[in-house]
């Protein structure tokens, strides 16, 4: 058995700090990650932690009433940094027995109105590829795996990622079942050295995410199509037999849900009547060529990459199809086609779909290009295509690995592919180097503010002693923090009876200022900020007693100021 060393760095400029950031992940537990026990009586704390894409240049957690779907309280953090991050809640605005679930605000500068920037990147190397083929993403904030990245590798020697489906978190590391890997155990191939299924000897092949957040992975090397119905399910059989499959794509839902699969030189498109097998397979396109990735777009039409070879073959073009007529379409049918010069070859798709996704008028399709040889500047990279509805579509380079600086650059890999994730940056696997990009698309808006939500909900079974349930306070409150005496950070929270500009502002004890915590206009309701114990100019505080002051502003009232003390203690 070979030994391998992994070593996986992830490398994040400063200067190119700005794309569209997320929260995914977003879950309300025990401070130390339990199921939170929903009593807030005895004084604990409930934990809000989320994973976050990249830096976020403001962050906002709301606490909201499932049944009225309206904010009980609100926690400030600020400036926070990729990763998973976790806030604290108090308990306040809470109700005995009622349900809340945990929403995140992203504020986040953009970079620019005009260019695709390259923001980070994972590297991983030693003696062996990683061998990622299909990649997508889970882009539906209401599903339990939202925020994950999906990726088929297909390696049939033994290393340390394995044959099967890996998992990724947004800001790309790892989110397998398996500890310390990306791998989805359950998808394990190789049946004699522990594995779950046969994917065939040169399988998984692409891998895509359907309506329901499940998984298809083509096995190209025993010619069947593989369905997990959860990150936890073993794979399940649901195609049968098909010469070579490589690409796949999903359009629809419910009874009109079709899977669409590149067989060598046709795409088919199966139908399922009942929850597991195709019940029908039909051919739609028969191309001549070989058919290496393809998409639906949101108006139903087929569009497909084609190579002149399945291995290494010159590229031949990205065209569009309608499959509203007579089907099986061919080559003579495309409504157009791009191409990437004499070697250019098409790999990996993904679609940004616009806001209206009953049309492909706002649609931008993204493909990853090999060129004939490593110097071919002109192709090689990520183009993005726009204007797909038309006849003439338009096609420009928007990035190449070389841009990134640490990237070995060089040509693109047979095999990679990209996705798109909730906030329309694009992924990329470059197995060929081994490297993850992450790009962040132009954005007009100086700044973009993204809010998702936790899946599912707590239950408060006891609320907190810091609420008169029966209440609604008409003044200004300041709560003693909590925990208090507290290290390294505490939560403070205060009411606010109408909307109003709020500063919550700490000294020390002779009067010094020592950090303008929140200064903000806040509405009506219960409202939280984080001291992390630093100050204003991100310094670490000594341990000692310190005052915190709310201080109000509105035309409603007179300004209002009250002070109460808290004990930092390291």
């Amino acid at each position: 058995m070979k030994k391998h060393l992994l070593l996986l760095v992830i490398i994040i400029l400063p200067s190119l700090l700005f794309c569209d950031t997320f929260a995914s992940r977003i879950k309300i537990t025990n401070p130390n990650g339990s199921l939170f026990d929903g009593n807030f009586k005895d004084g604990s704390l409930a934990a809000v932690s989320y994973i976050l894409n990249d830096t976020a240049d403001n962050v906002t957690v709301k606490i909201i009433d499932e049944a009225t779907n309206s904010s009980v309280a609100s926690i400030t953090a600020g400036k926070q940094n990729p990763g998973t991050n976790t806030l604290t809640w108090d308990g306040t605005g809470s109700v005995t027995n009622k349900k809340y679930f945990a929403q995140v605000l992203i504020s986040r500068k953009t970079y620019s109105s005009t260019k695709y920037t390259c923001y980070s990147f994972v590297k991983t190397y030693e003696t062996y590829s990683i061998y990622t083929r299909g990649v997508d993403a889970n882009r539906d904030p209401n599903h339990q795996n939202f925020g994950y990245i999906y990726a088929a590798n297909s390696d049939a020697s033994d290393d340390a990622l394995k044959t099967g489906i890996l998992r990724y978190n947004s800001n790309l590391t790892y989110a397998g079942t398996d500890i310390g890997h990306p791998i989805l155990t359950n998808t394990l191939g190789n049946l004699n050295s522990g594995g779950t299924i046969d994917w065939g000897a040169t399988a998984p092949w692409y891998s895509t995410i359907d309506y329901l957040g499940r998984i298809f992975a083509s096995a190209n090397g025993n010619g069947n199509i593989f369905r997990m119905d959860s990150d936890t399910s073993k794979p399940k059989l649901v195609v049968k037999k098909i010469n070579q499959p490589r690409g796949l794509a999903t359009f629809g839902s419910g009874t009109n849900f079709r899977l669409f699969i590149a067989a060598d030189t046709i795409v088919l498109r199966a139908k399922f009547v009942n929850a597991d097998t195709a019940t029908a397979v039909e051919t739609v396109a028969v191309l001549s060529n070989y058919v290496r990735d393809i998409i639906i777009d949101d108006d139903g039409n087929l569009i497909v990459g084609l190579r002149a070879g399945a291995i290494g073959g010159a590229g031949i073009a990205v065209e569009k199809y309608s499959l509203s007529g007579q089907l099986p379409v061919r080559r003579i049918n495309a409504i157009w086609s791009v191409s990437f010069g004499t070697g250019g070859s098409p790999i990996g798709f993904a679609l940004k779909r616009g806001s209206n996704l009953s049309s492909a008028n706002d649609d931008t399709l993204y493909v990853s290009i090999r060129g004939v040889s490593g110097t071919d500047t002109t192709n090689i990279g990520v183009h993005e295509i726009t204007q797909l509805n038309g006849f003439f579509p338009e096609s420009k380079l928007i990035f190449k690995p070389t841009q990134f600086p640490g990237s070995i650059g060089g040509n693109i890999s047979t095999n990679a592919d990209l996705t798109i994730d909730y906030a329309g940056n694009i992924i990329l696997f470059e197995n060929g180097n081994e490297e993850i990009f992450s790009v962040a698309p132009p954005n007009s808006a100086s700044t973009r503010t993204i809010t998702t939500r936790g899946f599912g909900s707590v239950t408060v079974t006891t609320s907190s002693s810091n609420v008169n349930e029966n209440l609604t306070p008409n003044d200004f409150i300041l709560l003693q923090n909590y925990p208090n005496p507290f290290n390294p950070s505490t939560t403070i929270s205060f009411h606010s009876p109408y909307s109003a500009n709020v500063k919550i502002i700490i000294y020390d004890l002779v009067g010094n200022e020592v950090r303008k915590l929140y200064d903000n206009e806040s509405k009506k309701g219960f409202h939280s900020v984080v001291w992390d114990g630093k100050g204003n100019n991100g310094e670490v505080i000594s341990s000692g007693i310190y005052l915190y002051r709310l201080i109000t502003n509105s035309s409603k009232s007179t300004s209002n100021t009250i002070t109460k003390r808290m004990i930092l203690m390291k």
